[in-house]
């Protein structure tokens, strides 16, 4: 009898043994994995002191670099602007300019064919009709060359964006709404008209 009380004891003391070193296993295990996200956290903090330290610790040489650069980006930008804004205003006063002098121009080349029409076949032969005829070619290249040209009517189709209709004119073999004749010629410089062609326009 004793010997199994005694026995009993014995598997009592053992399972408490084995209770208190599974409790003593798991803190143990709870404790190192503290520790190990402890040592974690820590590595975290040291990097991100070691990044504000280097931002710290960052050459003023460097910094001021960084500055005087975006100051110099910032101003180059700005004159690029301001050189392409130059650029298109001097080719719009340019145009302008150039514009106002054909106009002007226009009415001598209109004289010229005016009068080289008048004239006979045996005047254009002489000095005369035939000095007019070489001013008047050259006043023609000229105005190509600066990019004028002539607008075309006669047998057209009226178009009022490049022809005036100054007169109505009945004829049987052109259609209706197509120029006639042409009373004065239009030109165009660099696509945009400077004078629109005075024409007679057929009507039904």
């Amino acid at each position: 009898m004793e010997k199994d009380v005694l026995k009993d004891v014995e598997e009592t003391v053992e399972t408490e043994a084995t209770e208190e070193t599974a409790e003593t296993t798991e803190e143990s295990a709870a404790e190192e994995t503290a520790d190990v996200c402890s040592e974690e956290e820590q590595g975290e903090e040291k990097e991100a002191d070691s990044e504000e330290d280097a931002e710290e610790k960052k050459d003023p040489k460097d910094a001021k670099f960084e500055e005087l650069n975006d100051k110099y980006q910032r101003l180059f930008a700005e004159f690029q602007n301001f050189r392409n804004r130059s650029e298109k205003e001097k080719a719009s006063m340019f145009d302008m300019g150039a514009r106002n002098i054909i106009e002007k121009i226009l009415p001598v080349v209109d004289n010229f064919e005016r009068g080289i029409a008048t004239l006979k076949e045996e005047d254009l032969e002489s000095p005369v009709g035939q000095g007019m005829d070489m001013i008047y070619k050259q006043l023609s290249k000229t105005l190509e060359e600066l990019g004028v040209e002539a607008i075309e009517a006669e047998g057209k189709e009226f178009d009022p964006e490049l022809h005036n209709a100054v007169m109505q004119v009945e004829n049987e073999e052109l259609d209706e709404n197509t120029v006639a004749q042409e009373l004065q010629k239009g030109y165009i410089y660099k696509g945009t008209v400077i004078r629109h062609s005075m024409v007679s326009v057929v009507t039904k």
